[in-house]
């Protein structure tokens, strides 16, 4: 799979000639032993170049460096010599068209005299494969550095094509060549697939378990150079957790130092490409996933400029389309441009691009969150928020890094914790490790700085996501002594400081904690101080959500009757008149279900009540289904829907409500967490009741 194979006896460290089958013919290069994922391509190829009639007379192999151009060529030349019974000569990289022209010369008449540097080779050259009596077919390696010497390499192709029609060519290169005709035909190396990487490195480290074989085969990104080196990581020691960890923070210093070949490819390749392509591909290096044309506008002043760019990029074999409007750099390729930025003498366009870059998200995410508090706007608030999530959590990412400027790490956390953004991250952001994660960051930065206003704000929003992780439902002695804390550290601000939603927000859940934990009394008084607070800043919408708060410390209490009253009358009103179909609807939906299917429960089915719990709690799973799709709240509603099925003895309901819930936890949660176990518990009761 190698790049470097056939170029000399060592390849990857250690890896020699033992991973190397024996070459049929002594005249072209080794096969490599492990190769995987581009049988398809070698099949193609050959398909191509032997078809009668109209053979392809051109085959430009197409790939960034470490995609195993040349051992596809090499796969190729063997197939097509033995099977075939073709001529082919494989010329391995030069330096100068002049060189490849020699060396044409030599293979096609070794008993000629040598011709000396006086001569012009290359239209010697043409001229003999002009004149050439029997079929050929010639292979030119790694051809990227010729193509940087101007237009003299296209016009040695155009001739051959033209003139020479008992010769056909394969090319490598990692970038397009400017020459074009309808019997050339290029072919492009994109990354292995996810089972071809993991086949590669079961190979060649057999004794690697299988879960980290496909980690470390995803982390690779699918190029073969890199898959080989960390199989040759692993078996000189590495354990795969520290690898796989290594690989996840930043794979760039990991290479410079264990697996130089990679980190010499990538350098060479970038570092000798033109300093506008250089500065181009620095910027978009900002971006930690797919970005569009309309992404890029954000990075460049001319809004003409990225049309042009992503067509020269995608020429060059810089950038890959994955849909219509989606693009994306090579994930290591990302990761140098933005490691090495210095030695690309690139840090001030870098440094400019990422400050463009976080502007621009950290804008997009606040007004996505002043949409997702709206009727009309919140589905486009949640389908822009999906779309754009990997760019918005990279801006924090680079915000809250360690050793990152003060001021905008400040920006940063006031714009997470404000109310329209917390409340928009807590119920869009999933899985929800990943919000607690962030939100633990910022109460990082506010405590080691001692800003007792930001390090407030981030203990609230801190303890509201773990909440809304176990749905209002429960709470952990860790929650109850976030929102203290913050409660506390707020109490001592002036009162003027105190009359806004987040100092509401931070009563009102703290009360809900206490009536969680049995201390409903104490926290009826919280929350009912937070409604009071809420009515004079007069937000209707806010004052409906303490009501909602209210609700559930009365279900906690198990008054379900008036909870249900509270929600009917002073939340859901309100909700769909302001919101509509929104999360926060679908909310008080699943509160309402909830507590009928306990007034069920308790009363009797034949009560009707359990009738009325599915109605609520259908009518919840399906907007979260429309506004969420696979999310934790769609598969909570699932298992609410089952238990209600349960509770009316419709047992078959029940599992396809759980096994749908799973399906979602399976891929939201992971298998092993505990939501995900406790409702494949739940199914294998009501399996083992129906046998």
């Amino acid at each position: 799979m190698l790049e470097a194979a056939g170029k000399g006896d060592n390849i990857v460290g250690d890896v020699t000639s033992r991973q190397l089958t024996a070459a049929a013919d002594p005249t072209l290069p080794y096969k490599g032993a492990h190769f995987k994922g581009r049988e398809l391509v070698v099949q193609e190829i050959v398909q191509k170049l032997t078809k009668d009639p109209n053979p392809s007379r051109v085959i430009i192999i197409v790939g960034i460096p470490g995609m195993g151009k040349t051992q596809v060529a090499i796969h190729v030349s063997h197939l097509l010599k033995e099977e075939h019974k073709k001529a082919v000569v494989f010329i391995e990289e030069k330096q100068k068209l002049t060189e490849i022209c020699s060396e044409i010369l030599r293979e096609i008449n070794p008993l000629a005299p040598r011709l000396s540097e006086s001569h012009d080779m290359v239209a010697i050259a043409k001229r003999r494969l002009k004149e050439l009596q029997e079929k050929k077919v010639i292979v030119l390696d790694s051809v990227e550095g010729i193509q940087q010497q101007g237009e003299e390499f296209d016009d040695f192709l155009r001739y051959v094509e033209t003139y020479a029609p008992l010769v056909q060519l394969i090319i490598t290169t990692r970038e397009y060549v400017g020459f074009r005709s309808s019997n050339t035909c290029n072919v492009r190396l994109d990354r292995l697939d996810s089972e071809s990487s993991a086949k590669l490195l079961q190979d060649l480290v057999p004794n690697c378990e299988a879960r980290h074989i496909k980690e470390l085969g995803n982390l690779c990104g699918g190029i073969p150079l890199v898959l080989v080196n960390c199989a040759g990581l692993l078996e000189e020691g590495f354990s795969p957790e520290n690898l796989v960890a290594r690989l996840k923070e930043n794979p760039i210093p990991l290479f410079k130092t264990n697996a130089e070949d990679v980190y010499n490819s990538l350098r060479q390749f970038l570092v000798n490409i033109s300093e506008n392509i250089k500065a181009n591909l620095v910027r978009l290096s900002v971006f930690p996933s797919a970005f569009s044309v309309e992404d890029m506008k954000a990075l460049f002043g001319d809004v003409f400029e990225p049309e042009a760019v992503k067509n020269t990029m995608i020429r060059r074999s810089l950038l890959r389309r994955i849909d219509d409007e989606k693009l994306v750099l090579h994930p290591l390729v990302r990761e140098f441009l933005k490691a090495e930025r210095k030695l690309l003498k690139m840090d001030v366009v870098g440094e400019k691009a990422q400050h463009k870059f976080n502007q621009h998200y950290l804008e997009l995410l606040e007004t996505s969150s002043k949409q997702f508090v709206s009727k009309e706007w919140s589905q486009n608030a949640i389908s822009t928020f999906r779309t754009e999530k990997a760019n918005i959590l990279e801006v924090f990412k680079n915000f809250l890094q360690e050793g990152g400027d003060k001021k905008e790490a400040e920006s940063c956390i006031d714009v997470a914790n404000s109310t329209k953004v917390l409340d928009f991250l807590a119920k869009v952001l999933s899985p929800p490790s990943e919000c607690v994660e962030l939100y633990e960051r910022c109460c990082h930065i506010a405590e080691a700085s001692n800003d007792t206003r930001r390090l407030a704000d981030s203990l609230t929003a801190l303890g509201f996501l773990r909440l809304c992780k176990e749905a209002h439902r429960g709470v952990s002695p860790d929650t109850v002594e976030k929102f203290q804390r913050a409660y506390e550290i707020r109490q001592k601000f002036p009162k003027e400081q105190q009359h806004c939603e987040t100092h509401a927000h931070t009563i009102s859940k703290l009360g809900l904690c206490y009536a969680l934990q049995g201390e409903v009394g104490k926290g009826l008084k919280l929350i009912q101080e937070a409604i009071d607070l809420r009515k004079e800043l007069g937000v209707p919408l806010y004052v409906a959500a303490g009501y909602c708060d209210l609700g559930n410390a009365h279900r906690r209490s198990g008054d379900h009757k008036q909870a249900i009253r509270i929600w009917q009358t002073e939340t859901l009103p309100v909700y769909k008149d302001v919101l509509g179909d929104h999360p926060w609807t679908t909310s008080v939906l699943r509160y309402i279900g909830s507590s009928y299917r306990c007034l069920a429960e308790s009363e009797s089915v034949d009560s009707g009540m359990a009738d009325v719990a599915e109605m609520y709690s259908k009518e919840a799973l399906e907007l979260r289904i429309k506004l969420l799709g696979e999310h934790q709240d769609t598969a909570r509603s699932h298992v609410d829907l089952s238990d209600i099925f349960y509770i009316k003895k419709e047992f078959k309901s029940a599992m396809k409500q759980l096994e749908k819930a799973i399906k979602i936890q399976k891929e939201v949660l992971g298998e092993e967490h505990k939501t995900t176990k406790e409702t494949k518990k739940k199914l294998t009761e009501i399996q083992l009741m129906e046998q």
